[in-house]
Order: structure tokens, then C-alpha cells, then sequence
């Protein structure tokens, strides 16, 4: 993955999933928009339905396509191993053999599921899902995959002596501090998702906002 901070000024990045609804890439990237983080999927067997088509609008007028999933990291096919196997290929399968768009970053969003729902996983298991799931993007892409998380919610779950600080981090804090504390373990972060409730042209209602580190 590019981690180079040249040309911060001219990046305007946004991500967007089925909750922004339709889209106007035209006007999007008439608003400055250059890159776009896409959700694509979430645990296994769940594609962002609006997916496919914001990633062949975004890349038709030339913004640069990434994707994001939305980790699920649990046992379901019996052990945390097959887990985060079956989450990894499910999701780079999704735009291998250039069903999609290639992407220019792949992330993976480690937060709650939902309001009262978060993984069953133990520390150690946690981290053993992520180097697995981390390993096999790699492995089946060649990209290095972003860790997508918030400060809190990162500390709560891995143990403080991890070895993921070499990851790039993409970090979402909406305080408006002059820099957003990091989780254990980093010491800089490539991308900060620094508002949720940016305004863009062509996407109705408000959109996420990061920045390059």
C-alpha cells in the first residue's frame, strides 16, 4: 500500500455504503471528490447491495475505487481460523478476476455489529481472526489491508502487547482534535475519518470525511 503523504492538500476521500443511497459520481467528482472507500461486504455471504454499482460510477469519471468490509470476527464455521478465512475470501473474491473495479486500499472495519452486539471472541481470539484475515488479503491480493476502528473499541479488544502497529490505521475520531489519539500499538495513522457528517455534492444527506495522514 502507497502511504506516502505527498499531495494531502489535493485528496478528498469519502466512503460510502447502500446508506448513502443513490449516487451522482458526476457531481461527486465535480466536488473534489478523488477517492472513494467503498463498503463491500459484511462477515460472509453479504454484499453492500449499492456495492457495484458505486464502484463502477466512482471509477468511470476517474475517482480512485478502494473497498472496505465490514468484519464480522466470530467461529461460525466452528473455529475462529475458518472464521477469518472464510471472511478474507469472501470479500477479495468478490472483485477478483476483475469482476470489479481493482482497488487502489482495502480496509477492514473492526466496530460493533450493531447497538448491543459486538463479537463473542476473547482478546487472544480477536487477534488471532485479524493476523488471519490480515494474511489472507495479503496473500489473495497483494495489498496490505487498512485496520478501520476507533480508539476504545481497538483497546477493548486486542491484548496491549500486539504486533499490528505495522498496519496502516485508518482511524475515525469526530472531536476535532489537532490529531486523533491512536490505539495501542500505532504510533501513526495513514488515513483519519475525521467527520460523518460531511456534506458532498451529489450524495444526498451527509457523507464521511478522512484525510491522509
Amino acid at each position: 500500500m502507497q502511504t506516502s503523504n505527498q499531495n494531502i492538500a489535493v485528496r478528498k476521500i469519502i466512503d460510502v455504503s447502500k446508506y448513502n443511497g443513490a449516487i451522482d459520481w458526476h457531481k461527486v467528482k465535480s466536488d473534489g471528490v478523488t477517492d472513494v472507500i467503498i463498503r463491500l461486504s459484511l462477515g460472509f455471504n453479504t454484499f453492500d447491495p449499492n456495492a457495484l454499482t458505486n464502484a463502477n460510477g466512482a471509477a468511470a469519471v476517474g475517482i480512485k475505487v478502494s473497498y472496505y468490509h465490514f468484519a464480522y470476527p466470530d467461529k461460525r464455521p466452528g473455529t475462529v481460523q475458518g472464521d477469518a478465512k472464510q471472511e478474507a475470501n469472501y470479500f477479495t473474491g468478490l472483485f477478483a478476476g476483475g469482476k470489479m473495479p481493482q482497488p487502489q486500499w482495502l480496509a477492514v472495519d473492526l466496530e460493533n455489529w450493531g447497538p448491543d452486539k459486538d463479537t463473542p471472541l476473547t482478546k487472544q481470539e480477536y487477534a488471532e481472526w485479524l493476523t488471519i484475515f490480515l494474511a489472507e488479503v495479503k496473500a489473495g491480493t497483494g495489498i496490505t489491508c487498512m485496520v478501520y476502528t476507533y480508539k476504545a473499541y481497538l483497546d477493548q479488544h486486542l491484548p496491549p502487547m500486539h504486533q499490528f502497529g505495522s498496519y496502516p490505521l485508518w482511524i475515525a475520531n469526530y472531536n476535532n482534535p489537532p490529531t486523533p489519539p491512536l490505539p495501542i500499538g500505532w504510533k501513526k495513522y495513514f488515513l483519519w475519518q475525521y467527520s460523518e457528517s460531511g456534506t458532498v455534492q451529489g450524495i444526498t444527506g451527509h457523507c464521511d470525511l478522512s484525510k491522509l495522514g
